[in-house]
């Protein structure tokens, strides 16, 4: 066939691929908005963060590997 037109670019596809990546973390953050026990979940984690009731991820694992869980 001759006379075949490129219909979009390299550049143009790449945007695109952003574009369909971004479209699919809206919809994800949406899902996650919708879920109450997510956000029930996040909001606890919130307030855990807030209060001190939180431990590096360092601490984490070695508690952890103390119980045998690693």
């Amino acid at each position: 066939m001759s006379g075949i037109r490129v219909l979009l670019t390299d550049e143009d596809r790449a945007l695109l691929l952003k574009v369909s990546n971004l479209l699919e973390e809206i919809i994800e953050t949406f899902d996650i908005l919708e879920d109450e026990d997510a956000m029930k979940s996040i909001r606890e984690a919130e307030e855990d963060v807030k209060a001190g009731r939180v431990r590096g991820y360092n601490e984490f694992i070695e508690e952890l590997r103390e119980s045998g869980e690693v």
